[in-house]
């Protein structure tokens, strides 16, 4: 009897043993692995050591599947990688470098190929995340298939390259900083800025294009690489990606308004704004335009006209008189000239650059503005700003015409909810709020065609069509955590603008600034250290 106990155990104990070596693909009764992995599996492979790849190592797979991204034409990538990319798994565009040789010259983008890996080796060459030691046998070619793009800004390039390197990118609204000298090309290492950062774009002194003198504002479709120094480079594949996208120069900035101030906010509410560049309002005169979305104003006004719908949506003044020096701050403002509402102790100083008009704050009263949009404007007495958590927004306009399809100088959005009916593409013309080309916000974006596999600009107009849902929240602070509570938050909006290069090297960013009573000055909104700066 105690043989066969003895005997049972060693069985036991056999079979336990057994099913612990094996493989991971193989703890499923009657699963094959997939015979594919994803590029997003294979790169966290790589932990700071060669790896040889294995159908062990794959998970059960043996190959890659992916589109072809590289294009050796202009022989501005590094030599012998055929740089691939897929989505396959979560739909998540990761790319990878595969190392050929001579033969990657001959695959261009939107070849779709499947590479037998086993046998290679994942490692980092001259800081590139590659995988060597397959050869063009190991490729097969599979078709075409559609290219993808990561839309980016250099902030999250510079904190996540691993998540980007080796895959189609779209860097835009850059610029070279510093300002090109006259006669600059692009050859060279040169340093790009898109408002969220720095990149160093190379472009090789024999491509074609290396000559070419840069556009003031540029979309860059190109491919990130490590380097050997542990720095970021990018790359183009030729002079395609390089896609002019015309000025962002802005004449005057939005840089802070108070919306909800201590008291009654009706005539007490006033919107900050910088001059690039001096400006004789009777010579060019400006209007400034509110939205306001909370629900019931969306029900009585249907956003038919954008900025020009009128009624309860938008309403318009005109700033016709006066002016502002280069680097002096401006305020659009009503009667109540105070820095924090009418339970405020001090008002704005009578040197102070202030347009003012009147907003009738009685009970019950209508605000029409200036006029001239397609509906008559018709605001309540509590001020243009709205504190409900729906969208809201103001916008400057050269000129005091505004149509449906004006672009605004510069525009800001308020958002913690809501926003219903702001955004409608179905619609002819499309519903929404027309945007400009300012730091958070891009007229246009790029995507690559399916035919031509080339970049091709398309149009983005509007707020909340696609890269243009960028907003602030309503104020809140430690103090008020909840928006709306009549605590007198500023709100200041503040980056760096190149006046050069007529655009934001440094993206504007919301800073909520309490306004104390009875100690709140108009230092407390100017000379603060996040207050938006101008370079030349």
């Amino acid at each position: 009897m105690k043989y066969f106990v003895n005997l049972f155990l060693i069985i036991t104990l056999a079979v336990i043993v057994n099913s612990c070596t094996k493989k991971t693909y193989e703890n499923y009764p009657g699963g094959t692995p997939n015979d594919v992995i994803s590029i997003l599996d294979v790169r966290p492979i790589y932990k700071d050591q060669d790896v040889v790849l294995s159908k062990d190592i794959l998970y059960g797979a043996t190959k890659l599947a992916g589109i072809v991204i590289s294009d050796h034409t202009e022989k501005n990538l590094p030599a012998g990688l055929l740089v691939i990319q897929d989505n396959r798994r979560l739909a998540t565009l990761r790319g990878i470098s595969v190392e050929i040789g001579d033969a990657a010259a001959k695959y261009h983008p939107g070849d779709s190929v499947v590479i037998d890996v086993t046998g290679g080796t994942l490692t980092r060459k001259n800081g590139i995340l590659v995988i060597t030691g397959v050869t063009d046998a190991n490729v097969t070619a599979a078709g075409k298939g559609a290219v993808a793009i990561n839309a980016v800004t250099v902030a999250q390039l510079q904190a996540n390259p691993a998540l980007y390197e080796s895959s189609l990118c779209l860097v835009n609204k850059a610029s070279f900083n510093p300002a090109p000298k006259s006669g600059e090309v692009l050859s060279g290492v040169k340093m790009i800025n898109d408002g969220f950062g720095d990149l160093a774009l190379y472009t090789d002194p024999g491509t074609s294009y290396a000559q070419h003198t840069p556009y003031g504002l540029a979309a860059y479709v190109g491919i990130p690489f490590g380097t050997a120094e542990g720095t970021l480079q990018y790359r183009t594949r030729n002079g395609d990606d390089i896609i002019n996208m015309g000025s962002s120069a802005q004449d005057l900035l939005i840089t802070g308004f108070m919306g909800d101030p201590k008291g009654g906010d009706g005539g007490y509410e006033y919107v900050q704004m910088l001059a690039t560049r001096d400006i004789d309002f009777t010579v060019t005169p400006y209007s400034i335009v509110f939205s306001s979305n909370a629900g019931t104003n969306n029900t009585a006004t249907p956003l038919a006209a954008g900025w020009a719908t009128g009624g309860q949506r938008t309403i318009k003044w005109d700033i016709t008189s006066g002016g502002v020096q280069k680097g002096q701050f401006f305020y659009f403002g009503f009667q109540g000239k105070k820095i924090n509402g009418s339970a405020g102790t001090y008002a704005f100083p009578a040197t102070t650059n202030w347009y003012q008009k009147t907003y009738n704050n009685a009970t019950g009263a209508t605000n029409t503005g200036d006029g001239g949009l397609a509906k008559a404007s018709a605001f309540t007495n509590s001020g243009p700003f709205a504190n409900s958590g729906n969208t809201c927004g103001v916008a400057i306009f050269q000129g005091t015409t505004v149509t449906e399809t004006s672009v605004p100088e510069d525009v800001l959005f308020v958002a913690s909810g809501g926003g219903t009916d702001i955004y409608n593409p179905a619609k002819s013309p499309i519903l929404g709020y027309r945007i400009t080309n300012n730091d958070w916000y891009s007229m246009y974006s790029v995507s690559i065609d399916p035919v031509s596999y080339k970049p091709v600009v398309v149009p983005y107009l509007y707020y909340r069509s696609a890269g243009n849902t960028t907003n602030m929240p309503y104020a809140v602070n430690a103090a008020h955590p909840t928006a709306s509570t009549d605590a007198g938050l500023f709100n200041m909006m503040g980056g760096v603008y190149n006046i050069t290069l007529g655009r934001w090297t440094t993206a504007r960013k919301q800073k909520v600034v309490e306004l104390f009573q009875p100690t709140a000055t108009i230092d407390d909104i100017e000379k603060d250290s996040s207050v938006t700066k101008l370079v030349e």
